[in-house]
């Protein structure tokens, strides 16, 4: 009876274990998915505005 008990308190503690781990990953890789995100969305933003104010100054230009 002790050994399996003792064997069925090991396996418990291993599960959550990894549970923890795996919960810790999904945390981190969520937290880092928004961080780059969020600066390649702001990359693109500014390459988007330096695009449509070239566009903007070529057609005063030519105007």
């Amino acid at each position: 009876m002790l050994p399996a008990l003792v064997g069925g308190s090991i396996g418990v503690i291993v599960a959550s274990a990894e549970v923890l781990m795996i919960a810790g990953t999904a945390g981190m890789g969520y937290g880092l998915g928004r961080k780059y995100g969020r600066k390649a969305c702001n990359f693109l933003d500014r390459v988007e505005d330096r695009i449509v104010s070239g566009m903007k100054t070529k057609v005063i230009v030519e105007e």
